[in-house]
């Protein structure tokens, strides 16, 4: 059986991604986004689709089942399920051209909810019979894409994100599933008005931007305190107690987030600004920082003395948080946390595919995800004919297999080296497919990359890749993290060893690497034989504002723009000409 799932057929969420499952074996997985180079394109997936299908030699009619993670929703229905008066206060607290903003924002979401006619189907307009399309329910995909990619025998499966539609169109904020021997079994929804879109209006208030900006706040957050303003946040924020989730009031604000010129108008974003200039950006942050932790820490607790479970598989877009994903690991109990590569809405492609598989065949699907590279691979030969179009601005040799000594060596004479191998990665981190490298054993490193080659903010800091069997040296608790989605303090003494790959509060999102990646295995292993560091900072290939690189026309312009010193792509290590004169 071969079933295509796909984030989103409306055109109308961000990740736009598409996954390829054949005999409950992922086969393909990929992000619109790196194909159109628009940094969490939206649009129907046709890119990512065309290139599953080309990757296994398949037509569109070859396709069993199409499994879609966004159903049409009720949309904005829901926005009154807890309180007639919610919508009300809302657009009440709006001031000067905020309601009409807000008002044309909704009109057409409250067409849908009428003329379903308007919920547009891309796969129906590429002739898809209609019978083969199955709509999934949203946070099951969700679940399914952590529990199936887990490799755990029986788990909690916890989804939470700002909101999407369950299986009767209705919006809510996740889900709880008991999973065991490859059944998902529905506990408990988190209503809609629980959403965690109130830190993604922390986040656009304090001038970053909506699904692009979370990860700034968590970062900017370990320069803050967040006792000196928690207390004046804390009431703007959801709240698990007794069995039951208290919401915020204005808490439909936090629905206008996407529209930032609508947010920032409300009385949620205008009393965000207010405490911003009172206490500063990096006060806010923490505050804003702690206050996630807090409250889903102790949903969490409450859940394992409902339902004991020792291990936990986790999806949405909350869980991109690598300092609450730390917490919740470290919680008394707990053995084993699965986040999933894709954690944000991208990943329901694979989660719709394989619980479709699991529904439509019976078996118990359950697979080991330890690499994340399901993307498209380009062949030396075909770089070979992108490096000749480039001639006339770039020098290249062919090294093969020799590339990682090269490049391990090169590293520690100072260089910041472009890496494109193999597949891409499945997901928004660079897992050593599409990674920079460089020396981490310099602070100036850091800054260097971020002012002259990233343009990345200031407080924003790097990662390590390091050896997995040497991760216990300088990380505390350390655990396999093949998709760097976990958060770990650096060993005593060990900070001087690293200090451009680990932040100001003395952590480390670290990527683990195992020598079934070969080449980028080998980069580290050589690393280490010449410092004794087992560790190199990798961060994304990509200048800030773009998506990571897809093809090695990208990985080339970014070499010429000055990103990199060279570029180790396939077997050839390529450097800019020096320019006569």
């Amino acid at each position: 059986m071969i079933i295509l799932g796909l984030s989103d057929v409306a055109g109308a969420h961000h990740n736009s991604s598409v996954a390829l499952v054949r005999d409950n074996h992922i086969l393909f997985a990929a992000s619109e986004e790196r194909f159109t180079r628009i940094k969490y394109d939206m649009n129907f997936p046709r890119n990512a689709l065309d290139a599953s299908l080309e990757h296994a030699h398949l037509k569109l009619d070859d396709i069993d089942y199409f499994a879609v993670g966004y159903p049409p929703s009720s949309f904005y229905n829901d926005l009154f399920e807890r309180n007639i008066w919610d919508g009300i206060r809302s657009f009440g607290g709006l001031v000067g051209p905020g309601a009409l903003i807000m008002f044309k924002y909704l009109v057409p979401n409250f067409k849908k909810m009428y003329k379903p006619a308007a919920f547009q189907n891309g796969l129906l307009e590429l002739g898809v019979p209609q019978e083969k399309i199955i709509f999934m329910d949203h946070h099951a995909s969700h679940a399914a894409s952590a529990y199936r990619c887990s490799g755990f025998d029986q788990c909690l499966s916890l989804s939470m994100d700002g909101f999407g539609p369950n299986r009767q169109g209705k919006n809510i904020a996740g889900q709880v599933y008991r999973c065991e021997n490859g059944h998902m079994d529905l506990l408990e929804e988190i209503p809609l008005y629980a959403t965690a879109l109130w830190f993604s209006a922390v986040t656009v208030c304090l001038g970053l931007h909506y699904m692009d900006g979370e990860g700034k706040t968590m970062g900017l957050a370990a320069y803050g305190d967040p006792k000196i303003c928690q207390a004046d946040l804390e009431e703007m924020v959801f709240e698990y107690q007794e069995q039951k989730w208290r919401g915020y009031d204005y808490w439909i604000d936090y629905v206008m987030t996407p529209r930032e010129d609508v947010l920032v108008k409300t009385r949620s974003g205008r009393k965000i600004n207010r405490l911003i200039q009172k206490h500063g950006k990096a006060h806010v942050a923490a505050a804003a920082q702690s206050l996630l932790e807090k409250r889903l820490l102790g949903y969490i607790r409450v859940l394992k003395e409902k339902y004991p479970f020792q291990k936990l598989a986790l999806a949405g877009g909350t869980f991109l948080n690598v300092k609450v994903n730390k917490l919740i690991r470290e919680l008394d109990g707990i053995d084993h946390v699965f986040i999933h590569p894709h954690a944000s809405d991208g990943g329901t492609a694979i989660g719709a595919a394989l619980e479709l598989a699991h529904q439509k065949n019976g078996s118990s699907v359950i697979l080991e995800m330890n690499d994340a590279n399901l993307g498209v691979q380009f062949s030396d030969d075909e770089i070979k004919t992108e490096l000749d179009t480039f001639a006339n601005d770039i020098e290249w040799q062919f090294l093969g297999d020799d590339i990682s000594e090269y490049v391990g060596t090169a590293l520690t004479q100072g260089k910041v080296i472009g890496w494109f191998q193999g597949r891409e990665e499945w997901g928004p981190r660079a897992l050593g497919r599409r990674s920079v490298l460089a020396d981490p054993r310099k602070p100036e490193t850091r800054d260097m990359i971020n002012s002259q080659m990233k343009n990345r903010d200031w407080f924003m800091p790097f990662a390590p890749s390091c050896m997995e069997d040497k991760g216990h040296m300088y990380f505390k608790n350390f655990c396999p993290t093949p998709f760097m989605t976990m958060a770990f303090e650096v060993v005593e003494g060990k900070e001087q060893d690293i200090p451009s790959a680990i932040h100001v509060d003395n952590t480390a999102r670290v990527h683990s690497v195992r020598p079934d990646n070969p080449r980028y295995y080998r980069v580290i292993e050589t690393f280490y034989r010449k410092t004794g560091v087992p560790v190199i900072l990798n961060t994304s290939f990509n200048r800030h504002g773009l998506p990571i690189v897809h093809r090695p026309k990208e990985a080339l312009e970014h070499l010429l723009w000055g990103c990199v010193h060279e570029l180790a792509i396939g077997g050839y290590v390529v450097r800019r000409k020096k320019k006569e004169g």
